[in-house]
């Protein structure tokens, strides 16, 4: 079924450029553009039919929000996966380079320096990365800078695209590798430092944030109110007027058992969203 699909839709996608192939590479989903989009009409076939029924049994309404969610969200899959890898790629760059650096200074060869990155455990996403330049050299027979040009062109990461086209720049004019990899290891590290330095920063205000909507605020409505209402009917009895109630014990368990829970909660989820991943224990 899948076969029939890409010769009747994928092969005319294939023919012509289009906004998935790069995403796509990127991504390293490892399909053509045609083939990604003949899976997703294969797949889509029983989402479609699902919807059917439920429109039947439900409401019409659900045709006009599943099927174009499905196509929302098979669009924006590879794009989100590019931005999860160079994420992750930006992450370890510095540690790469440094033990680059330290290899290539001890005389070890660029592509076997490459290739010892690509089975080195302790790297994640960039691995994969610098296998393409050892393949490209070693088995394409490229030199160092076409692997790195071809390198900066695939990567989803602008940060090592910008890497490589500095190494590049810098061994056109004749630099040593392993000094031009050390210094550019020692600017990622501090660009690094720099965007810890901006993150602890970050924290620290959102912690007093917190503080003043989860602990001040509702202290201070607890005491507040109380003290008021006694001072309150204290002068009304004085003055033989009525008794008046600011807050009830409904409100006092809503504050109590729903809304200060509500904030510490979505505090939790805005918390693990601005600490990044290596900044987590």
């Amino acid at each position: 079924m899948s076969n029939i699909i890409y010769r009747s839709i994928g092969k005319h996608i294939d023919r012509r450029k289009n906004f998935l192939e790069q995403p796509l590479e990127q991504a390293r989903i490892g399909m053509t553009a045609g083939q990604y989009v003949s899976m997703g009409i294969l797949v889509g076939m029983p989402v479609v039919l699902v919807t059917l029924v439920l429109c039947f049994v439900f409401s019409r309404m659900l045709l006009f929000f599943i099927v174009p969610l499905y196509l929302l969200l098979f669009v924006a899959y590879p794009f989100w996966k590019v931005s999860n890898r160079a994420s992750e790629i930006g992450k370890e760059l510095p540690h790469a380079l440094n033990y680059i650096s330290t290899m290539v200074a001890v005389g070890v060869s660029a592509p076997k320096v490459f290739q010892s990155v690509s089975n080195e455990s302790s790297f994640g996403e960039i691995r994969n990365e610098f296998y393409d330049i050892y393949r490209d050299i070693e088995f394409f027979g490229s030199d160092l800078s076409t692997a790195l040009l071809r390198a900066a062109a695939r990567t989803p990461s602008k940060d090592l695209a910008n890497t490589f086209n500095n190494i590049i720049g810098m061994l056109a004019a004749g630099s040593d590798l392993s000094t031009v990899l050390r210094n550019t290891a020692e600017m990622h590290i501090r660009q690094h430092y720099r965007e810890l330095d901006r993150v602890v920063d970050n924290l620290s205000l959102f912690a007093e944030i917190y503080i003043i909507l989860a602990v001040f605020v509702p202290i201070l409505f607890m005491i507040s109110f109380p003290v008021i209402e006694v001072i309150t009917n204290f002068f009304a009895g004085a003055f033989g007027t009525a008794p008046i109630q600011f807050i009830s014990k409904a409100t006092v368990e809503a504050v109590i058992y729903l809304i200060i829970p509500t904030v510490s909660i979505i505090s939790l989820i805005l918390l693990d969203a601005i600490i990044p991943e290596d900044m987590k224990v």
